[in-house]
Formats: structure tokens, sequence, C-alpha cells
């Protein structure tokens, strides 16, 4: 849920996605989100200015003030990597800069967020809680619809597509690490599945009080607070540990040349958005504070 928001993240994807993509990523994010928008919300010539002009708020503010951090939170990922093997903290301090991150983004939209939806129709809003209900359902089918193997297996190639990116080719051991890894892991169930879906109802609910006074305030609730139910967010928690623990047990199997290409990897990131950053309108106070 919370889709209109979570498309400023989308960015994050597509940026980690190649070096050679981030800057044209980027200097497009207003476009793509744009596009990430309409595919929930069909708005008005007034509304589609509306939303130009908070994404660029926004975008404005995160160029000039989190660009910056990123390429110093990937610097200092770079020298501890060429120092030796991560362990699990060193891990799990990196991925909680992330989220923290993340938190930022979503504070310094959430203004941005809430008078976009207060301008929804009644009309725009049943039709965005259909288009995410659907979306939601179809995900889900997707994934139960596969065996358990299919699951696992599919599991175990993505995580080698991503270790290629970062690493290069990964080797019969740590292949076998992420087979391991994927056995272990817990896949969600059908009742999990529905928990997730279960959002979609509180979410409706949120947006039926968009013209009531404190709806700002129930948005960061919603946004901050676990969504799905706690069995869910147990297992998320639970496997977010587990993946963590995996990435610290492969930085300690790491040859010299994989563990260069990482650190070569951190860098050409870490000066991509050093250069973004340099490329701010100067005195834009964008959307954060």
């Amino acid at each position: 849920m919370k889709r209109l928001l979570q498309c400023l993240a989308c960015c994050c994807a597509l940026l980690l996605g190649g070096c050679s993509l981030t800057r044209l990523a980027y200097d497009h994010l207003a476009t793509l989100l744009r596009w990430e928008a309409g595919d929930y919300v069909d708005f008005t010539a007034q509304q589609n200015q509306d939303f130009d002009v908070e994404i660029h708020k926004v975008w404005n503010w995160h160029r000039r003030t989190q660009l910056p951090l990123y390429a110093a939170d990937l610097r200092g990922l770079a020298d501890q990597v060429r120092a030796g093997p991560l362990d699990f903290d060193q891990v799990k301090a990196f991925s909680d800069k992330v989220n923290l991150h993340w938190q930022d983004l979503a504070d310094a939209a959430l203004p941005g967020y809430v008078k976009l939806h207060v301008e929804l129709d009644d009309s725009q809003v049943s039709e965005l809680i259909r288009r995410i209900r659907k979306d939601v359902e179809q995900r889900a089918h997707k994934r139960l619809k596969r065996s358990e193997a299919e699951r696992r297996d599919k599991l175990v190639d993505d995580m080698q597509d991503s270790l290629k990116q970062w690493i290069g080719r990964p080797d019969e051991r740590q292949r076998a690490m992420l087979r391991q890894w994927a056995a272990q892991v817990e896949l969600t169930t059908p009742q999990q599945e529905a928990e997730r879906g279960n959002g979609v109802d509180r979410y409706a609910a949120l947006l039926a009080t968009r013209k009531q006074p404190g709806f700002e305030q129930r948005v960061r609730s919603y946004v901050n607070a676990p969504e799905e139910g706690q069995d869910i967010e147990a297992h998320d928690l639970a496997e977010r540990d587990r993946w963590l623990r995996l990435l610290a047990a492969l930085s300690a199997t790491l040859e010299p040349e994989q563990r260069e290409h990482l650190c070569q990897r951190l860098l050409d990131y870490a000066r991509d958005f050093e250069e973004l950053a340099a490329e701010a309108t100067p005195g834009d106070p964008g959307g954060g504070s």
C-alpha cells in the first residue's frame, strides 16, 4: 500500500539497476514517477500540475541534501569492504542507514502526498482502491501459483543475478550458500498473503477521511505503523535478518577480484550521486526540512 508515496522510492531501484542508468533515471525522475502514479490514478490537468510541483519540491531537496549522504555511506562501505570481510553487525548497520534514508524521504514527501490525496474526488479514490486491490491480488496469485521448489529456485536465481552486478559471477561455494539460504526461507502462506491484502481495506478507510481534520497525522501513523498485521510483520523481520546474515557470510568468501569489483561498484555509485548532487539548484530549499 501507500502506493503514491512509495512511488517516490522507485528511483532507488532504477539507480541501483546499473551505473550507466543512474543519471538518466534521476534526471527524468519526475516523468518516471508520473508514469508510476498514472497506473493507479487518472489525474486531472490541475492535479497533474500539482503533482509535478510536489515532486519537484521533494526531488530538489533529495538531490541537494540526500544524495551526498548516500555517497558518503557508499564510500564508507567501500572502505569497510576493502579492509576485509564484513560481519553481521556491519551489514545490519548499513541496512539500518538505508532504512533511515527511506524514512527521511517518506517524511519529506508526506505534505505533498497529503495534498494530492485531499484533491482526489470519490470516483478517483474508488478507482485507485480498485487498481491497488487488483495489483495486490495479482502479485499474491503469481507468488502462490508456483510450487515450493519453483519459489525457492526463483529466490536463488534472483539473488544470483543481483550478486553478479556487485561482485561478478558467484563461484560454486557461493552458489551453494544461496541454495542453502533459499532452502531455509520461510515462504509466505496464503494466510499471510491475505493479511497483505487486508491492508487495502485499511488504506481505503484512511482515504475516506481525507477531507476531515487531522488527515496528515493519520497518514503519518499509517506510514510508520506496521500495515499488514503482526504475523506478516514478524515474518518480514525474520527474513530480513536471515538475508543480512547471508550477505555477511558471503562477504567472508569473496575472492580478491570479487572484493575489488564490489568496491569499484560502490565507488561508481558514490561518484554518480556526488555529481548529481552538485547539479542541485543553489538556494532552492526543496521539499524537506
